[in-house]
């Protein structure tokens, strides 16, 4: 069973030394742990806006340090069976939005460093409204370089660039309804794969060996959500109504149905509620394992691109003190079943390998306060 424990803090500044300026600074801790792999990430955002709001500026720091004896790190790892790693990555993000007359303009920047791993991105967008604000067209734009190394290994040095172009209409139907439509496509190119993850191969009597991963140079995703989201006065409860469509040029197709209901119980007490379902089919080169004698152009050991169904379900009570103070649970329980992906073990017994199968939950607390 996998635990995720999520608690965190809010504090917003309603006065500043500026009379047309307010600030705000968030921080929040996480911790995960599954049994194999712990992970504690605390995070500090911080934003400010000037000029009658009209004018955003935020920055933020995180961090993830992580140690982990995960079932590839068992399999794969340097040091056999009770091989563990450790690493630790920061990332530094800064960001700013411009209220301009009927619309948006933003811009993004976020540095992501590890051991092994370094990336940049760079984004833009905006939003423009039409018809007394009753419609809004948003679009973004993305670039980012990825610099992967691999520890131990000095001469390894790969590159991954990625582009991406996002572009989103929400359209007002009713006082209570609205409807959004989002398309998003990412275009990466270079290095797509890990240097330790590693692709099981059998020979004609069984006997396993492994491989670097071998994927396609290029891949090119796309996505396509519909959000509808609806308010009932007499039951005091928004619903919000979710369907997206993937694919990707690996041959990846993925289908996320999802509704959210939040309740209002009275003036002090509400409880929001979360139903997902995920149904993905596996990339075209993937296998549990491969042939040795002939298997093909690309192979793979990421379970990620398998074929498996994903179900999740939550909860998220909150008490709200006053308008200044409130406090929040959170609960979540999700699993994944995966239909052809075994646990390599040792690799002595890959064809009497149990499917994998990944059960977890999601426990939180947070707090909101305003000064």
């Amino acid at each position: 069973m996998k635990k995720f424990f999520i608690a965190g803090t809010s504090l917003v500044f309603l006065q500043s030394p500026f009379a047309q300026a307010s600030s705000e600074l968030t921080s929040i801790i996480r911790s995960y742990d599954d049994g194999e792999t712990q992970v504690v990430s605390p995070s500090v955002d911080v934003t400010g806006t000037a000029y009658h709001d009209q004018l955003k500026i935020g920055a933020g720091w995180a961090s993830d340090i992580v140690s982990s004896a995960s079932v590839d790190v068992r399999s794969f790892g340097s040091k056999g069976q009770n091989s563990r790693i450790a690493d630790r990555r920061v990332e530094y993000d800064l960001n700013t939005e411009l209220t301009i007359p009927d619309g948006t303009l933003s811009a993004a920047y976020i540095q992501s460093d590890e051991n092994d791993y370094h990336s940049k991105l760079v984004s833009a967008g905006g939003s423009r409204e039409f018809f007394s604000k009753n419609t809004v067209l948003g679009f973004t734009f993305s670039n980012g370089q990825d610099t992967i190394e691999q520890s131990g290994a000095p001469t390894f040095h790969q590159a991954m660039n990625n582009q991406g172009y996002s572009i989103s209409l929400t359209q007002v139907l009713s006082r209570v309804s609205l409807i959004n439509f989002l398309y998003d496509f990412r275009v990466e190119s270079g290095y797509d794969a890990s240097p330790y993850r590693r692709a099981i191969f059998l020979d004609t009597g069984g006997n396993a060996t492994t491989q670097s991963e071998n994927h396609p140079l290029t891949r090119n995703r796309n996505a396509f959500a519909v959000k509808y989201n609806w308010y009932s006065e007499s039951m005091r409860t928004a619903f919000s109504t979710t369907d997206r469509l993937y694919y990707d040029s690996w041959g990846v197709f993925s289908h996320t149905l999802e509704e959210k209901i939040n309740h209002d119980f009275g003036k002090h007490f509400n409880a929001a509620f979360i139903v997902r379902a995920y149904q993905q089919l596996q990339a075209s080169f993937y296998k549990p394992y491969y042939d040795s004698g002939s298997p093909g152009p690309f192979w793979t050991g990421n379970k990620t691109l398998a074929s498996f169904n994903s179900y999740l379900v939550g909860i998220r009570p909150t008490i709200k003190f006053s308008d200044d103070f409130s406090i929040y649970l959170k609960y979540e329980w999700y699993t994944d079943i995966y239909k052809n992906t075994v646990d390599p073990g040792n690799l002595t017994d890959v064809k009497n390998g149990k499917l994998v199968q990944i059960t977890a939950s999601v426990v939180g607390l947070g707090m909101g306060a305003k000064f």
